[in-house]
């Protein structure tokens, strides 16, 4: 399968490196933090149980007093899903009734739900959500489907990486679908992680354009080059954001 966010479709990191499970992370995290929000980047929903991981996610914002977002997201590898025997040409639409059934269990005393993949009812879901009405939900993906997909089921999109020069596209998709699900932008979240060089003036060309939320450019296998990237930002981006504040 071809990486959908690189240029030549490669992707940029091994497949044995030590990526640790998402779920796992949240509940230690929250342990070990007080402020911070904690979230994933992004979960592949389809390649998940929807009912275990409505379970986990709500376990980790219960842990941390309701500071979990929930990245979520359909995924790019067809042979990911083939090694986890799920099909990868419906992702989609199982994507779409998974959030529902999530939400149905995060939000219902009695939930119930009849889906094409799933039925749910005579059962108890507990704790619910430290947050109301639920864990905020942001959807991943950069294409027509998945912007409609955060507009619809979503809380915000958050997105994989967007330069300035696309952002104007990306975000006039994301408020026609909002429109035609009658949703307002007031209480949408528009995250995104910048291709291009993160500055202060790269925030503020940002937020012109409704941007609300974005990823610092970071993260590393290498703690020395995070430790780093982070010495970086804090000079170039939040000292001279603070001293013009």
């Amino acid at each position: 399968s071809k990486y959908p966010y690189s240029g030549d479709g490669s992707f940029p990191y091994a497949p044995d490196q030590n990526w640790l499970d998402p779920m796992v992370a949240l509940g230690y995290l929250a342990g070990l933090t007080q402020t911070i929000r904690l979230g994933t980047s992004v979960t592949v929903l389809p390649m998940r149980h929807p009912i275990v991981t409505a379970k986990q996610i709500v376990s980790a914002d219960h842990l941390s007093g309701g500071r979990v977002i929930f990245g979520a997201g359909v995924g790019w590898m067809a042979e990911e899903f083939a090694l986890l025997g799920e099909p990868f040409r419906n992702r989609g639409r199982r994507a779409d009734e998974y959030l529902q059934l999530i939400k149905t269990l995060w939000t219902e005393d009695n939930p119930h739900f009849e889906g094409t993949y799933f039925q749910v009812s005579d059962c108890g879901f507990a704790p619910k959500s430290a947050q109301q009405p639920h864990v905020p939900i942001w959807i991943g993906g950069e294409s027509r489907a998945a912007l409609r997909r955060a507009a619809r089921l979503g809380n915000g999109w958050h997105s994989a990486g967007t330069s300035l020069a696309e952002l104007p596209e990306k975000i006039g998709v994301l408020r026609e679908e909002l429109a035609v699900a009658g949703r307002s932008e007031a209480e949408f979240v528009f995250s995104t992680f910048p291709t291009d060089r993160f500055t202060v003036e790269l925030i503020g060309q940002f937020a012109e354009h409704g941007v609300n939320h974005m990823l610092v450019p970071v993260f590393s296998f290498d703690s020395n080059k995070v430790k780093q990237r982070l010495e970086m930002i804090a000079k170039d981006v939040i000292e001279p954001y603070q001293s013009g504040a």
